[in-house]
């Protein structure tokens, strides 16, 4: 039932990423990122459209509120924290004032995530490691 549970709650996580990207198409020239994201560019589809790649990581719980988006995730490495943020973050950064994305080990059930990867537009990408002595 939990395992259910998570693959309607990763299926509702990318359901909303979809109808954010779709919500926001103008036909205004698409701005690449300036760094490339390795996730986002492990497979296009035939129009060269950039998708979405996440084998290692899922969402597990996502919340947004006064702007900001706390994003939370289980990964199988959690030092691919920056590379899962910029995969997450990129898409959707101009829409919010402040993006954070906690990552879990996964199977990892302890209240503190392994790191903390917090998005400012005046501060950009901000690693905290919670797993370290």
């Amino acid at each position: 039932m939990a395992m259910t549970f998570r693959l309607v709650l990763a299926l509702c996580a990318v359901a909303l990423l979809v109808l954010n990207w779709t919500m926001r198409r103008d036909g205004a020239p698409t701005v690449a990122p300036r760094e490339p994201v390795a996730a986002l560019t492990d497979a296009s589809d035939q129009d060269g459209e950039l998708r979405l790649v996440n084998q290692g990581w899922h969402i597990t719980d996502m919340a947004t509120a006064h702007g900001a988006f706390v994003i939370e995730v289980e990964a199988e490495d959690p030092s691919r924290t920056a590379e899962i943020a910029r995969a997450l973050v990129e898409p959707i950064k101009d829409d919010y004032v402040e993006i954070l994305v906690y990552v879990n080990r996964l199977g990892d059930d302890s209240d503190l995530p392994a790191r903390r990867m917090q998005w400012t537009p005046s501060q950009g990408y901000i690693e905290l490691t919670y797993d370290q002595p």
